[in-house]
């Protein structure tokens, strides 16, 4: 299972930089749609590549501007988009595995110490370390099919920021909000 998992990563990753090539930055005008998209291709006896990624993955805002997070084509698992410092992203296989940035978002969730699942669904969709909206390491907001499948939230980082942020859920969707 591990070694899937592994494969799927690095599938997801290399789909993500192909895909996100042609439209990888967007610029604000107020709000901005950051879409969580996925694509799926199979090759018999080879390969399943499953690329989930962030739509754009840099955004251009103005300070004040909204960020709305939401599902793209397809209604998958949870996602967040979670600030992180950038020498966290995770870069290879072993740091998606064992990411240690991932573990800003766990307050999500009703028991922050145990796995996410049926059992420990999200509670909090908007986490704030800071003041409210989207300006340092630790804010996260969370999406998941049903109920809960955008959120707009503001983004409160001074003019000259850059905030990165990831899935928390699937750490090699990665993305930069650059703050102007």
């Amino acid at each position: 299972m591990r070694k899937l998992i592994t494969l799927l990563a690095i599938a997801s990753a290399a789909i993500a930089a192909a895909a996100g090539a042609s439209a990888a930055v967007h610029h604000s005008t107020g709000t901005v749609v950051v879409k969580a998209l996925m694509s799926e291709k199979m090759v018999p006896n080879r390969y399943i590549q499953e690329g989930m990624r962030f739509s754009p993955g840099t955004v251009h805002v103005k300070s004040g501007d909204s960020i709305t997070f939401e599902y793209g084509d397809k209604e998958m698992e949870p996602h967040t988009l979670t600030i992180v410092p950038k020498s966290q992203l995770p870069r290879t296989v072993a740091q998606v595995d064992q990411c240690a940035a991932c573990r800003i978002a766990t307050p999500h969730l009703k028991n922050p110490k145990a796995p996410p699942g049926d059992g420990n669904p999200i509670v909090h969709w908007i986490l704030n370390k800071g003041i409210p909206g989207l300006n340092t390491v630790g804010d996260s907001v969370a999406i998941q099919p049903g109920s809960h499948k955008s959120i707009t939230v503001p983004v409160t980082a001074p003019a000259g920021t850059t905030l990165y942020f990831i899935c928390a859920v699937h750490p090699w969707m990665q993305g930069k909000i650059v703050v102007g």
